[in-house]
Formats: C-alpha cells, structure tokens, sequence
C-alpha cells in the first residue's frame, strides 16, 4: 500500500483522536501520521503548542499564531488534492524552531517553524540539529515520492528563517559510488562541532556502512563511498 493509501485509509477508518495517546492503536504504526500523532501529545505545551481537535496550534512569542488545520472531509471524500493533516514532529529550544509534518493524501513535507515570528521555511525531510542549533541536516528519501534533486542538505539558521549552506545531489551519489544500485538511506549517528558520523544502507540489500561530512575552511566534505 503507497503511503498515500495509508494516509487515507487511516483517515477514513480510523479517528483521528485515537491515535492522540501514547498507545497505539492496531495498525496504527504502520502508518507515518497516525503514529505521528500518537507520539504528539508529549510534544505539547500549553501556551505554546497546543491540540485542539483538528487544529495544530503553535503560539510563537511575537508573532501571530500558527494554527495548522486538518482537512479530514477532503479525505473522507476521497479528494486527493485536498485531503491533508498535521503533527508536530519536534520542539528545538536551541534552535528556536518546532517541525511540523504536512501529510497529504501521498507523501508530506516538514515545515521549519520559528518560534519567534512565526516565520515558516518548507523542507523536504525531517531535520536534525546540531548541537549549538545553528545548523541542521536533512537527508531526504522516499522511495515513492519525489524529494527533490539533493539527498543531503545542511541548513544554517539565520535570524527567523534558514538558507541552504551544502548540498549533495543525488546524482553525484551514483558517480562517487558506482557500486550502488540503489540510492542509499542517510541517517546521523553523532554531530561533533566539524563532523558528522553517518550511518548508511542500500535498500533491498545487506549493506550498511559509515561516512562523515566534515567542515573546514573550504566548506563541507562528503565520505559517503560504501567498502
């Protein structure tokens, strides 16, 4: 089942309030937003990020409230264009910043969203922070949705927003490693000042492998190649 069918058959079988305590309901992991949901409530605080029934609602410290509003009946009506929800994904302090997950009837985004002004930035995976928050990598991959051209990205925050400072490119991938057969999955084990430790594995196959994005006066560096 494509993760927009789960999307929806989540949405129409399932209340969406179900999944909003820390017990999974059956099937419930199975499924990316409703897991995401379920997950939500220890992300919650009041007077800063709130749930009230359909409506995720992000309350920064000047600016206007966010509210993020679910589109059930779109979904119950099976309208793919229209049929969307939210969760919040995570609350970073240091970085001044929540994330929030857009699902849609397939696939989702991830909205970086600050905590001040309310400023809102699109991304196209979940990111993870570095220690200090200044900076965040992303490494998208959805076997079935489009993530755009780069499958490693390092953001820096500037002020309330955010500007892209490296990428690597999917295709560059395949030159560095000709082994490979399919792209590899990215995930960050440790973020040292000026390293990062990646863990790597080629999906449909027994191979895993490290590598590091190293910082230095030239900027980032890649080692991505698997043995």
């Amino acid at each position: 089942m494509t993760a927009r069918a789960q999307l929806l058959f989540v949405l129409l079988l399932l209340p969406l309030a179900a999944c909003a305590t820390a017990r999974l309901e059956p099937g419930c992991a199975d499924n990316a937003m409703c897991a995401a949901r379920a997950a939500e409530p220890r992300l919650l605080t009041q007077g800063r990020a709130e749930r009230q029934g359909g409506d995720l609602v992000l309350i920064p410290v000047h600016g206007e409230r966010q509210v993020f509003t679910d589109n059930k009946q779109a979904c119950d009506a099976d309208d793919a264009n229209h049929c969307t929800g939210f969760a919040l994904m995570g609350d970073f302090p240091k970085s001044n910043a929540w994330v929030v997950q857009q699902f849609y009837y397939e696939g989702g985004d991830f909205l970086l969203v600050d905590d001040r002004s309310g400023r809102q930035i699109r991304l196209n995976g979940m990111p993870f922070f570095s220690s200090d928050g200044g900076r965040f990598l992303i490494a998208p991959y959805d076997d079935e949705n489009d993530v755009g051209p780069n499958n490693l990205e390092i953001w820096r925050r500037e002020g309330d927003g955010a500007v892209l400072e490296w990428a690597h490119p999917v295709k560059a991938a395949y030159q560095e490693d000709p082994s490979l057969k399919e792209l590899y999955e990215a995930r960050v084990m440790r973020w040292d000042k000026d390293r990062i430790t990646l863990a790597f594995s080629e999906p449909g196959t027994q191979r895993h492998w490290s590598g590091t994005l190293m910082h230095d006066k030239d900027g980032w560096h890649l080692s991505a190649k698997s043995p």
